[in-house]
């Protein structure tokens, strides 16, 4: 989809920046106007899904034929704003990447959903999953997005835990799950560009969408309504693979998940009790449905770590412990010593 934006502004400076920044993003076509006459004549002849306008652009109120989503870029001691009471409003001075974001959720909210996507749909699913507490689950599944980013693919990221611990601690809070669920609810909504206006840019390119904050949003969730979501962000075509972390219990969002992707990798930690606990895994019902797209991560790994046998589901990673190194010092270290196999994934390219 092509975005057609008209910014309407007096100031040169500003609108040169503004429309620099955005050609950025390949979905957009930028015009700039600095001339009321001009642009009040393109309004006319010329066709705009987004008009960006600086209230005092006109000493009269300016209408906006045929615009499918008309923004007023308000700040502290503009002028006319009065004179659109009913119009869509934006923050003029703030960076311009949230500006992108906040004008495509808007546009997305208005211009409807269409489930035709021009996109192939053909990303590969991961999930990253252990029934062991503090396996370091969420660790081994940023170092597959970011290992396959590192190699060029196009990767979204995501938990779905009852709480998101894995950006969460340095970004600012944002309902990412919760706005695509009620995006896939809501015909009026563009998913695409809903999923476009709430990613994030996280470690070594990969995006990532922020997961849960509350287990009242989570409890909120139902297995239908995850299994949506993924596969609208499948279908949409914007990425080639999607990295999931999973909670360490088997619940219903869980269990869709599983059920849903293309391969598991399950995470192991070394011990007497997490290996009874992995025995009994292996030997539920829920892997002899699912153990032909699973395979193994041995993590904390070292010369006495011992692991549980499971004949038929390969090993694909072996991570040795890193103690009390960072987490940027171990996703380098995991993805420079190439411990986690790919295979699962370039199969399928």
């Amino acid at each position: 989809m092509n975005i057609s934006i008209a910014i309407a502004d007096s100031d040169k400076e500003y609108g040169r920046r503004l429309s620099e920044t955005l050609q950025q993003y390949k979905d957009l076509t930028i015009h700039i106007y600095t001339n009321l006459d001009k642009f009040q004549r393109a309004l006319r002849e010329e066709h705009f899904d987004i008009v960006l306008f600086d209230p005092g652009f006109s000493d009269q109120k300016m209408e906006f034929p045929g615009v499918k989503l008309p923004l007023c870029l308000y700040s502290d001691g503009a002028t006319g704003v009065g004179l659109y009471p009913e119009t869509a409003k934006i923050l003029k001075y703030q960076r311009i990447s949230r500006l992108y974001k906040e004008m495509i959720r808007e546009f997305a909210d208005k211009v409807g959903y269409s489930a035709n996507f021009d996109q192939s749909g053909n990303g590969v699913v991961l999930a990253v999953y252990s029934p062991i507490g503090g396996s370091g689950k969420t660790t081994v599944a940023l170092a597959i997005a970011a290992r396959l980013s590192s190699l060029g693919k196009k990767v979204l990221f995501f938990s779905l835990e009852a709480l998101d611990s894995s950006f969460s601690l340095n970004v600012e809070e944002e309902n990412g799950i919760i706005s695509l669920v009620e995006a896939s609810e809501n015909e009026n909504t563009n998913f695409e560009l809903k999923l476009k206006g709430i990613v994030k840019n996280g470690w070594n390119g990969m995006q990532y969408v922020d997961g849960f904050h509350r287990f009242s949003d989570y409890d909120a969730v139902t297995d239908a309504e995850i299994r949506r979501v993924l596969e609208l962000i499948r279908h949409c075509g914007l990425y080639e693979a999607v990295v999931i972390d999973l909670g360490s219990s088997l619940d219903k969002i869980s269990k869709a998940t599983l059920e849903y992707c293309d391969w598991i990798y399950i995470v192991e930690k070394p011990g007497a009790l997490e290996q009874t606990k992995m025995k009994l895994f292996w030997q539920q019902a829920f892997v002899n449905v699912n153990c032909k797209k699973m395979a193994r991560i041995y993590n904390f790994a070292d010369h006495s770590a011992v692991y549980s046998e499971t004949p038929g589901i390969p090993q694909s990673g072996r991570i040795r412990d890193y103690e009390k190194s960072s987490l940027t010092e171990i996703l380098n270290s995991i993805c420079k010593n190439n411990e986690i196999s790919l295979d699962l994934f370039l199969k399928e390219q």
